[in-house]
């Protein structure tokens, strides 16, 4: 099976201001799945079980901060403040016919800048599930 790398990656968020794309600078990008647990160990047990419940999920981007008024500057800092809504779109192998593509509606939690002195500025924004996600292919 073929590997792939990260530069083909397509992040959109698509929030009511418009969409903000946002792999043109991006240096990383993680989405984690997760699951409650409900303890159900009871009685006689010697060891704890557990039955899956609620499923959830955070997604972390990490780019390059541009300057005003670019794509990856201050206009995507803006358009994912925190507590702004909308649905995240991931594609890992890009916009190509039939690749996997990601979406589920979410939460910013807000932009996180860096400034450092002698080096480049970047930006983290995290996401939070709201929904369920789906994972379908580019048509």
């Amino acid at each position: 099976m073929p590997a792939f790398s990260g530069s083909a990656m397509i992040i959109h968020f698509l929030q009511g201001s418009g969409t903000i794309v946002m792999n043109g600078d991006y240096r990383t990008f993680t989405y984690t799945p997760s699951i409650d647990l409900a303890d159900q160990t009871a009685g006689s047990d010697t060891n704890k079980s557990y039955l899956t419940t609620i499923k959830d999920g955070k997604a972390s981007f990490g780019g390059l901060l541009q300057g005003t008024n670019v794509a990856g500057g201050t206009l995507m800092a803006a358009g994912c403040a925190e507590g702004l809504t909308g649905t995240l779109k991931f594609s890992p192998e890009g916009t190509a016919l039939g690749k996997t593509l990601y979406s589920m509606p979410a939460i910013s939690l807000g932009a996180a800048v860096s400034f450092p002195y002698a080096d480049v500025c970047d930006v983290k924004i995290d996401f939070q599930q709201n929904g369920a996600r789906t994972e379908g292919t580019n048509t």
